[in-house]
């Protein structure tokens, strides 16, 4: 199911057909480098990931983490999407890129697109993100789409430098 588009990326449901890229995805080192712990995933792992991410659309309606993909090839290109943060009621915005797709706009791409579906079509009155101190390639993701640094928090097991942006920010930046 199609959840949204941007210029050049769709957003959609993730399907057991996409569990080897999403392998590929969370079991690298460098691209697991500063998520949780950094711990890497194994196949067992996945699969069960893999299911906990489809049953979250039916779980939590209009939420989820959600296949990003290439509109002109529908390459898979990485996983992007609005979840809970952590053990809170926050919605956050969450994005994660296969290497080969770093540095070409596709997080900052994908996470307008998800600024606009969490306000315009969920109703939401604020996002929030979050990234390791030390990972300036996704705080930069944040401050491009007019998220401000707010503090810095435990959670996810890690010190996160924790950004956020209200519905009101949002419609004064459009």
């Amino acid at each position: 199911m199609l959840v949204l588009e941007t210029d050049r990326l769709q957003l959609r449901h993730i399907v057991p057909a996409d569990f080897d890229d999403l392998f590929r995805m969370n079991s690298d080192p460098e691209i697991m480098k500063y998520v949780g712990d950094g711990s890497v995933r194994n196949k067992e792992q996945m699969k069960q990931e893999l299911e906990m991410l489809i049953s979250h659309y039916t779980r939590k309606p209009g939420l989820g983490i959600w296949a990003t993909v290439l509109k002109e090839t529908n390459t898979f290109i990485g996983a992007s999407g609005l979840v809970y943060y952590d053990d809170t009621p926050e919605i956050e915005i969450g994005y994660r890129m296969l290497k080969e797709h770093w540095n070409k706009g596709y997080a900052t791409e994908a996470s307008f697109g998800l600024l606009k579906y969490g306000f315009e079509i969920m109703g939401l009155k604020k996002l929030v993100s979050s990234a390791h101190p030390e990972n300036m390639a996704s705080r930069r993701v944040m401050e491009k789409i007019g998220m401000t640094y707010i503090h810095h928090c435990f959670q996810y097991g890690c010190i996160q430098a924790y950004y956020e942006i209200t519905l009101e920010e949002y419609q004064q930046k459009k």
